[in-house]
């Protein structure tokens, strides 16, 4: 028997990868509104999931069990989408390189080995110029902003709405008939107030976009120069293809620790000519098929620096019971930020984490003390 209980208004926060992700799956058992300062369409400073790759790459250590579970589930669900609507979501299938200048110290395979289709090690002649170890896999990328339209067009059909503002509070997010707060502001989190989490930092990236020809580039690569563990290099290059030809060359990892660094020192989202040549140069030297053949230069069409969303204890999916400053009423808050440069290839098992927090803090009841919070 269907219960006669209004559906709980829900307010999520965010109109990136990860906040459209887990308002779509709200939307089906509860009444939605994303209150955003940008949504699909726009790219600006901040608004950090237009300006990915993207592609699905585990960075999740052997040990982080958590991470993986959330890249796992990613990973199945866009599969899924790359085999039954790639022209819908912008997904596809693709051959994933990973490439290091030297074999890594005390070197593992990574723990998605038995979940990406044909996971092997390269052969040395398969190995470009100068890399001494490599492996293969099969992966996905993303078009981004034709997925986060995809996104916001299922959120509409749902009859989930939505609300362009900019908040200075969470407060801001409670309306009168708000039961629950889902925060996906990203790095908004540092400044938000009722918020202010300073463990929340920018990590900039340097792109340049590439327009060619659809389907000449059928692979994404990484390449490496550290010699220690995966994620321990700032020093790294990739080649992530989208369905439209478009192709992503990067990149830097420069750690912004203060917000305010943005403002003295603007360049950090300015692209620098002279790294945009040593990306394109070294992506070319690393995979030299990724110029047509016939053409002498590549067909740039943007120069971007995008900001990761870091934070240094990882991925927040945490909720707590807050007082609605305007009614008394207690409104469930749920946190979902802090996913770094690892946004859309954890997005949709971070969500679904999210969902099951919500329902066992509910579940729980609300005689508890506002300090109480649920953390996975």
């Amino acid at each position: 028997m269907q219960s006669s209980n209004p559906k709980k208004q829900v307010t999520v926060i965010g109109a990136g990868i990860s906040g459209l992700t887990t308002a779509v799956l709200l939307q089906d058992e509860y009444d939605v509104t994303i209150v955003s300062r940008e949504f699909p369409g726009e790219l600006k400073d901040g608004y950090a999931s237009p300006w990915a790759g993207a592609h699905w790459r585990s960075s999740a250590e052997l040990e982080d069990i958590r991470q993986q579970g959330f890249d796992r589930e990613t990973f199945i669900h866009f599969w899924n989408f790359a085999c039954t609507r790639p022209s819908e979501t912008g997904v596809m299938i693709v051959d994933g390189f990973d490439y290091w200048d030297e074999l890594p110290l005390g070197w593992n395979d990574p723990w998605f080995k038995d979940l990406c289709p044909e996971y092997r090690h390269l052969t040395k002649d398969e190995l470009p110029a100068n890399v001494e170890f490599g492996i293969k896999y099969k992966t996905v990328t993303f078009n981004p902003a034709k997925h986060l339209s995809y996104l916001l067009a299922r959120f509409y059909a749902l009859g989930g709405t939505t609300k362009k503002i900019t908040l200075s509070h969470i407060q801001e997010a409670i309306f009168d008939n708000t039961d629950i707060v889902i925060n996906c502001s990203g790095l908004g989190s540092r400044n938000l107030g009722g918020v202010q989490d300073q463990d929340v930092y920018p990590a900039s990236g340097q792109t340049v976009l590439v327009q060619l020809p659809i389907g000449h580039v059928n692979w994404t690569f990484l390449r490496y120069v550290a010699t220690s563990a995966i994620r321990s290099s700032e020093i790294f290059n990739y080649v992530i293809p989208r369905d439209n030809g478009e192709v992503i060359l990067g990149g830097t990892y420069m750690n912004l620790i203060s917000i305010s660094s943005i403002v003295s020192h603007p360049s950090s989202t300015t692209p620098d000519a002279k790294i945009a040549d040593r990306i394109i140069e070294r992506c070319l030297s690393t995979r030299p098929d990724l110029l047509p053949e016939g053409e002498t230069k590549l067909n740039i069409k943007r120069h971007g620096v995008g900001l990761r969303p870091v934070r240094k204890n990882g991925i927040r999916i945490e909720a707590e019971w807050i007082l609605s400053e305007k009614t008394g009423k207690k409104i469930l808050l749920c946190h979902n930020y802090g996913h770094g440069g690892y946004g859309w290839q954890s997005s949709y098992g971070a969500s679904l984490h999210v969902i099951q927090t919500v329902k066992q803090t509910l579940r729980e009841g609300h005689e508890q003390s506002s300090n109480i919070g649920v953390k996975l």
